[in-house]
């Protein structure tokens, strides 16, 4: 055998040889070492993802939630046409199926009322079981803010049609036409409708063992009151009233408690807390803040996100003061 033959039969045996145990060991480190740093690398990626998205989501609900109340608040004791609800009348009695109580729809002098901490005056409508605890329910009470044509009233619905010095309120039987005896003295006349709303907040979603918060709404449908949900994860709905009691135009008192009929006529202002909640809970993330959300501090201890959103709404339509 010369040189050039053992030389490729060296080649040949190493070649067959394979890797020794030393360099298959070494080479499970370096490929553990790796997929080690993909799986930290997708899992922090995957963390500030969940977390991004929480924020922007909890943003989202909390932003769409507080408008929503804010431009409802906004017009709070606006009646169409007429300035003076003392001159509106009904028509009849207007009992709704399922109202929070007797003439809740058409209490014209308390456009804005609510409930502090408690549904003991709303339990008509909204159940023990379906009110979360030490929550505030915020009612408000006005007219849609366009005039509505006559063949588009739905039955069993409310309507108000108002001139500047009169109105009168009905419930709509019939689809086509208004009864005959539903008529004002005065023009122009314009009809609305009227619109009652009750925000609170109910433990859980779709069903109990869900146990998401969520924003709801008593609105009449159809001529019946009914829930209708808005945002999920609001955890807390407080409510401050800014009261003028001196009559000199500005807030002087700021009111937790229940207003009364004969202080409607003193709120400017209505302060709204939402205090909402991610979505999803964060690993490696602990809340340790405390949240003060109107009468109420909150605090937990536990992995999910929450942001507190605060607005001060103007009452634009505001009942004559009662000093």
């Amino acid at each position: 055998m010369n040189d050039r033959q053992r030389n490729r039969h060296r080649e040949t045996t190493l070649s067959e040889r394979g890797m020794t145990l030393i360099e298959l060991m070494i080479s499970l480190v370096i490929g553990l070492s790796l997929s080690a740093a993909a799986i930290l690398i997708y899992l922090n990626n995957k963390q500030t993802w969940v977390a991004q998205d929480n924020i922007a989501r909890l943003q989202e609900s909390g932003r769409f939630a507080l408008q929503l109340l804010r431009e409802d608040i906004r017009l709070a004791g606006y009646w169409g046409l007429n300035l003076s609800t003392v001159t509106i009348a009904n028509s009849e009695t207007i009992d709704l199926p399922n109202e929070c109580s007797s003439g809740w729809a058409t209490d014209y002098a308390r456009p804005v009322a609510f409930a502090n901490n408690t549904n003991s005056d709303y339990r008509a409508c909204i159940p023990d079981s379906d009110y979360k605890d030490t929550t505030d329910i915020i009612t408000i009470r006005r007219s849609s803010s366009n005039p509505v044509e006559i063949d588009s009233i739905t039955k069993g619905n409310l309507y108000l049609l108002t001139s500047l010095t009169e109105g009168i309120a009905f419930a709509a039987d019939t689809d086509a036409e208004l009864d005959p005896g539903i008529d004002l003295a005065e023009s122009p006349a314009a009809l609305y409708r009227v619109l009652a709303h009750a925000y609170y907040i109910r433990p859980f979603s779709d069903v109990s063992s869900d146990a998401v918060p969520t924003l709801m709404r008593e609105t009449i449908i159809g001529g019946n009151v009914s829930a209708e949900p808005i945002v999920e994860f609001i955890e807390d709905l407080q409510i401050t009233f800014g009261l003028d009691t001196i009559g000199d135009g500005s807030v002087d008192v700021y009111d937790n408690d229940g207003i009364t009929a004969d202080r409607a006529g003193k709120v400017i202002t209505v302060v709204v807390d939402l205090l909402v909640r991610a979505a999803e809970p964060e690993a490696g993330y602990t809340n340790t803040r405390t949240y003060q959300v109107g009468d109420r501090v909150h605090s937990f201890g536990d992995r999910f996100r929450r942001q507190l959103f605060r607005n001060t709404v103007y009452l634009r339509n505001r009942p004559e003061p009662t000093l």
